[in-house]
């Protein structure tokens, strides 16, 4: 029967539109409605989950495949009844099968590996799936209800609804000193992995335009049709991965330089892994040490010292931010000249840091990654379907002051 009450006909309206129910089951390929996703400078987003809600701050995180919720201060417990519709996943869920290896392994183009990531899901003896991505990293499956809110300004709020939204109740996780001290509570997945945020909302673009965070605590992840994709960005293709879907996101990193300097030849082809959940940009030891010395030749009379792991100098003049060096990646038909605003860090009048860290060991090797200080002003898009990524240099805080 058709409600006779206009009112009520539209409320049913923007309820159908707003809600979907996320399952196990393999993902349609229509995109739904576009979506602002706001995070905050230190890289976290607030979500709400659970009937009552309870909201929690996640930090952004792409290579990990599965959204976690820590269990400090027991936020996350499979005896919890706070929640009417949470609910455990067991062993012998028609859609997901325990025990189940799901490990990824991605290459490059030349078929050597360049990183590892696994999940492993493991069926108890008392009918639960547990999951495990490493020794500090494990706990059980979940799912509940998940809330989103599309927040561009205080005026024009959405609400996004994902019914059954599976999620990882952790038992054990070592969350690092920069977590612990920024009550961040766990981490939200934005991999392509079919439990990963993304999957789960049924998106295959997002996109991001970074700002200092000197210029404001909150910016925003496009989701969806509004994410900024095409038109005259540059398209560069994702490294090749052994699977059928990636995990991460990989680029052919062929050379470097500093200004006019060429620090690496195009003959020589390692991978950059992009990571908007990482802050500073880590490279592999020696091209660290390379940069490291070709900044202190450009940047003339310095003393080189490291602070907090950033690689940082100390001159005799003081120097704007603008005059320092520029760094270029040469990606596959793009070079991507990284901002001085997220390059370099001003610690006094006479001495900076540049937003650089030696990259740390990840299953047994050394990765480089570009890091969210290193996309400012920068529209970044993703296509997880074609695996493609775009790049367009703009005033991101400037284009989202002029109306997005």
């Amino acid at each position: 029967m058709v409600p006779s009450n206009p009112l009520l006909l539209l409320l049913l309206l923007l309820f159908t539109v707003l809600t979907h129910n996320s399952s196990l089951n393999d993902i349609p390929n229509d995109q739904p409605n576009g979506f602002f996703l706001p995070f905050e400078s230190n890289l976290y987003i607030e979500i709400t989950i659970g009937t009552p809600t309870r909201t929690f701050n996640l930090k952004l995180d792409s290579s990990t495949h599965l959204t976690c919720i820590d269990d400090d201060d027991h936020q996350c417990s499979l005896s919890d009844k706070s929640s009417n519709t949470f609910s455990t996943i067991p062993c012998n869920n028609s859609s997901l099968i325990c025990p189940h290896d799901l490990s990824i392994n991605s290459t490059n183009h030349h078929n050597t590996t360049t990183r590892t990531t696994s999940l492993s899901l493991l069926c108890t003896p008392s009918n639960f799936c547990r999951y495990e991505v490493s020794a500090s990293n494990s706990g059980y499956l979940v799912s509940d209800t998940l809330q989103l809110t599309s927040s561009i300004t205080d005026q024009e709020n959405s609400l996004s609804i994902v019914r059954g939204f599976v999620f990882g109740c952790g038992t054990s996780n070592r969350a690092s000193p920069d977590d612990n001290e920024g009550g961040v509570d766990g981490r939200v997945s934005l991999t392509t992995h079919r439990f990963s945020l993304l999957s789960q909302l049924r998106v295959i673009r997002f996109s991001h335009c970074l700002w200092p965070s000197s210029a404001g605590s909150r910016n925003y992840i496009r989701l969806g049709s509004v994410a900024e994709y095409g038109a005259d960005m540059m398209l560069v293709p994702m490294l090749n991965m052994t699977g059928t879907e990636a995990y991460s996101y990989h680029l052919a990193l062929l050379g470097i330089s500093l200004d006019q300097q060429r620090m690496r030849s195009t003959e020589t082809t390692s991978a950059i892994a992009i990571d908007i959940g990482t802050y500073y940009t880590s490279l592999e030891p020696s091209l660290y040490e390379e940069v490291k010395e070709e900044l202190m030749t450009q940047i003339g009379p310095t003393i080189a010292f490291e602070m907090n792991e950033l690689m940082c100098f100390t001159t005799e003049v003081s120097l704007e931010i603008e005059s320092l060096p520029k760094l270029t990646l040469n990606f596959q038909g793009f070079d991507y000249t990284i901002s001085n605003k997220g390059l370099y860090l001003r610690d006094s009048p006479s001495s900076l840091c540049a937003a650089l860290v030696r990259s740390s060991m990840e299953d047994g090797e050394r990765i480089n990654v570009l890091g969210a200080s290193a996309l400012v002003d920068y529209a970044v898009g993703y296509d997880t379907s074609q695996r493609i990524i775009a790049f367009q240099q703009k005033d991101c805080l400037a284009d989202f002051v002029d109306g997005l």
